[in-house]
């Protein structure tokens, strides 16, 4: 039986993208041979892997790669179920577990603040760059999480009680009304996954970019910047290419969604009742 394309890894690696990089813009010349047509680790004059333009290419390609797909809401950039047990409770000069309006408490990527102090042990996930749902529940019970709602307004200065029930997205942190007794977190966030690499020990073939089917993408948005830089006149083509393949990655992941079928309710005599012109007359 023929072996089938492909293997154990469905991701493409930076390996195979930095070939297909070279190979757009006729850089394939073996540096390792000295001639001929070069392949891997020993490809290129102009952008082999060590060259750091390469890198910084690969970097802006999968980082917009990442905020393109988040935008359509892909669920391969969708973090669930991220749960943090037991926080601090809500503090300010009249002490921890006090009720008090001018406090509020917040969740950062470096830790939790609880009005007076940090507590690097509870975070945001590293890779987070949007906060898409929170719930809560009191702590050391097996109780279903409850529904906390956005603030888009602001918090309101309340005494605080059992739950946060609210929560606010600002200045990168998660800022709540705090609690007066401990209580779970459950997050679903948006992420990123890392983009920066680290040039000294980045090994091509084992570095990975977890979005099926990307290497395309990733490519004509390395082409747009390298356009920009060495041939502005390709400029205008390499956009259009770009648009092409983040189409496809787009409609794949919006028909993936559209599997889930939604249903509203059916409208009632009353919701044409407030109408200024009856439907009769139409």
């Amino acid at each position: 039986m023929q072996a089938t394309v492909g293997g154990n890894v469905v991701y493409p690696n930076l390996q195979e993208i930095a070939d297909l990089f070279r190979t757009q813009i006729n850089d394939t010349f073996n540096n390792a041979g000295g001639s001929g047509v070069g392949f891997g680790g020993g490809a290129g004059s102009i952008m082999p892997n060590s060259n750091p333009d390469l890198v910084t290419f690969l970097r802006s390609g999968i980082r917009t790669l990442y905020s393109d797909l988040r935008n359509v809401g892909d669920p391969e950039l969708i973090l669930d179920n991220y749960i943090l047990t037991n926080l601090p409770l809500v503090n300010s000069w009249l002490g921890p577990g006090v009720a008090n309006p001018a406090s509020q408490v917040s969740l950062a990527y470096s830790g939790f603040f609880d009005g007076v102090q940090w507590y690097p042990e509870w975070t945001l996930p590293v890779s987070t760059r949007r906060v898409l749902a929170i719930n809560e529940r009191q702590s050391g019970t097996n109780d279903s999480f409850q529904t906390m709602s956005p603030a888009p307004f602001g918090l309101p200065g309340v005494m605080q009680g059992q739950y946060n029930r609210l929560w606010e997205m600002r200045q990168g942190q998660v800022w709540m009304p705090g609690t007066i007794q401990p209580v779970d977190l459950r997050l679903r966030v948006r992420i990123g996954y890392p983009s920066t690499f680290n040039v000294a020990n980045l090994d091509y073939n084992t570095t990975y970019v977890p979005i099926l089917n990307c290497a395309d993408a990733i490519v004509a948005k390395m082409l747009v910047r390298y356009s920009q830089r060495f041939a502005p006149e390709q400029y205008s083509m390499c956009v259009q290419e770009e648009q092409r393949q983040m189409d496809k990655l787009f409609l794949e992941s919006v028909r993936q969604m559209q599997t889930n079928e939604n249903q509203r309710a059916e409208f009632g005599g009353e919701a044409v009742q407030d109408f200024a012109i009856a439907w009769s007359w139409l």
